[in-house]
């Protein structure tokens, strides 16, 4: 008798472990479906508008980059109290002639001021590391408000002034490649079926890459 008591507290003991993990697996595996609901489905292009200003700019959401990167010419290093800041000119064209970018001449040039927060050393392969400031700057994305960090680097080589990457999109937004403007669709025309690979490997480093500072 002593020995089916055993058997039983064992067979109940062993149930309430399984029940009990299970219970568990399930409930992580609700935290995690809600996490992705949460989140923004969104096209490979969409637009952002940049604050204060207002100015909108199209943003390519890359997920094969890890850190957002936006289009600046002129950068001017200066220090305000005591701090690192930076100053840019920022075009939503990048294919803009320089001669567009002094003050007056364009409604598609804005001045840009934020404290560096980082620099990023950028290695690219088979050309020197390249060392970039990285500044926070806010926008605004489908209705919804956010800052993240960007690196300042000229992109007039590409159609996008802005591109989104990993560390802002992994908590934001799930990219849907083969669409475009998927929540902004009425504020732009459909992007164009194809886009020349952006070989700069600054906006397609590896985690091994690109290394913080």
């Amino acid at each position: 008798m002593k020995y089916l008591n055993r058997i039983t507290i064992q067979i109940l003991t062993g149930y309430w472990l399984l029940t009990t993990l299970a219970a568990s697996h399930a409930a992580q595996a609700g935290e995690h479906e809600s996490e992705i609901t949460e989140k923004l489905i969104l096209g490979w292009i969409e637009n952002v508008h940049l604050q204060p200003s207002g100015l909108k700019a199209k943003a390519k959401l890359d997920t094969g980059a890890k850190t957002s990167s936006i289009h600046a010419k002129n950068i001017e290093h200066f220090e305000k109290d005591g701090e690192p800041w930076v100053r840019f000119q920022f075009s939503s064209n990048t294919k803009l002639k320089e001669a567009k970018y002094t003050n007056g001449k364009s409604k598609k040039v804005i001045t840009l001021e934020a404290p560096i927060t980082r620099r990023a050393l950028i290695k690219r392969h088979k050309h020197t590391s390249l060392e970039r400031p990285v500044v926070a700057l806010p926008f605004t994305l489908a209705g919804m408000e956010y800052t993240a960090e960007f690196t300042l680097t000229d992109r007039s080589k590409f159609l996008y002034p802005v591109l989104l990457g990993r560390r802002f999109l992994k908590h934001v937004a799930i990219v849907d490649p083969g669409n475009t403007f998927l929540r902004t669709r009425s504020m732009e025309p459909e992007a164009p079926k194809a886009e020349a690979p952006e070989s700069d490997t600054a906006d397609h480093s590896t985690d091994k890459a690109e290394h913080d500072q």
